[in-house]
């Protein structure tokens, strides 16, 4: 009879566990393994995350919440995972992922979008991308002592940076997002 209840919480702290650990390992792989033609990987977990939280809204789910909640976690736990296996400060890419997540979040559900278009991934990413290497240029270049002398130029970070890092994750934004909704719509 009370039974039903441990045994949930059980199989939730495992899959969240799994979750970890495969996020951990992805962020392992997307550091060390990933092809890095223009000097850095491609930002593989802030497209799984954003790609899961239109795959979910998509779908209709009965609770769309829950793929917030789940694209969340997802960019936290790899924002984490990033963290401890780059050499930036913890919690510096977890931080850039999350509010990349939630400003799209946001967006989408101002915008009433529905993920069923190919079009939305893209723009998804594209703004995701935007806040994530803004956020990330203002935590590891930001405002210090030694940066007080030399500012950021924010052009040249743009044409360095930005420019390239969106385009290099735009490339794998449509597979992957087709990917996850196969595999939402097997689930």
């Amino acid at each position: 009879m009370g039974n039903s209840q441990p045994k949930r919480i059980e199989e939730f702290l495992i899959r969240e566990i799994l979750l970890i650990f495969g996020l951990v390992a992805l962020a392992l792989v997307q550091v060390t393994l990933l092809p890095t033609p223009l000097g850095f990987p491609p930002a593989l977990l802030l497209i799984l995350a954003i790609c899961s939280l239109l795959v979910g809204i998509g779908e209709g789910e009965s609770h769309p919440e829950s793929s917030v909640a789940a694209a969340i976690r997802w960019a936290f736990y790899g924002g984490i995972g990033l963290d401890l296996c780059s050499a930036s400060p913890l919690g510096s890419h977890a931080l850039a992922l999350l509010l990349a997540v939630i400003l799209v979040t946001l967006v989408t559900r101002h915008l009433r979008v529905e993920g069923e278009g190919l079009l939305l991934p893209i723009l998804a990413v594209l703004l995701g991308m935007l806040v994530y290497e803004g956020m990330l240029a203002l935590l590891l270049y930001g405002p210090t002592l030694a940066q007080a002398l030399a500012p950021i130029d924010w052009q040249r970070y743009a044409v360095v940076v930005f420019l390239p890092s969106i385009l290099q994750a735009l490339i794998p934004t449509l597979p992957l997002f087709m990917l996850l909704r196969r595999l939402f719509r097997a689930r």
